[in-house]
């Protein structure tokens, strides 16, 4: 009787435990496919904002780019030993601008440029930061390159640089332009081939 009894005792822990394994095994696999649903939709939502990120940055960086080209176009060939005779920049000169150098009509409209290229610049140095923190790091290296030659061109319109020279600055903006689009793409894992810009503009 002894033996039955623990037979049937071992029988009923066996089956308890079962139920239990069961239930924890149960239990441990809805708790993985949790993670591993929150991780899908944490992906989804960074890989949006990245995207949106990116997309608002090259867009602010184009209509920048078109923009400080708009203002080369105030800007001469002239070959003097000092652009800018007794001044390091444009916004330093006189309301009568400088004689036979700047007419008070470019300055004017230069420096109305510069104000609003400088707000541009400074806007799109935040959305710099947020690549630098949800992309990949070649996005923001190549983010923080294409920013940096906006603002080189702008530097060489406040000093009243060669046409060419400002030109030129702004010309290599777009391959900036074309290799963050390129990283950009890469980091979304964008299918298909990349076509960059042709880097000619008609020069005046």
């Amino acid at each position: 009787m002894e033996a039955q009894y623990m037979v049937q005792i071992l029988t009923t822990a066996i089956g308890v435990g079962g139920t239990l394994t069961a239930a924890l095994l149960t239990q441990r696999h809805a708790r993985k496919a949790e993670r591993e649903r929150q991780v899908r939709e944490d992906r989804a939502r960074w890989l949006t904002e990245r995207q949106r990120v990116g997309a608002k940055f090259l867009a602010g960086a184009l209509s920048l780019e078109r923009s400080l080209w708009s203002s080369c176009a105030h800007l001469d060939r002239q070959s003097r030993a000092e652009r800018l005779p007794g001044y390091t920049s444009i916004v330093g000169t006189p309301e009568e601008g400088v004689p036979g150098v700047l007419a008070p009509l470019t300055r004017t409209i230069l420096i109305e440029d510069l104000h609003a290229a400088t707000e541009r610049a400074n806007e799109l140095e935040e959305l710099v930061a947020e690549i630098t923190l949800i992309g990949a790091s070649a996005e923001a290296r190549a983010a923080a390159d294409l920013h940096q030659a906006l603002w080189e061109v702008i530097s060489l319109i406040e000093g009243f640089a060669p046409f060419d020279d400002a030109a030129d600055a702004v010309e290599e903006c777009l391959s900036f332009r074309d290799a963050f689009a390129a990283e950009a793409r890469e980091s979304l894992q964008v299918e298909g081939d990349f076509m960059p810009h042709d880097p000619h503009r008609p020069r005046r």
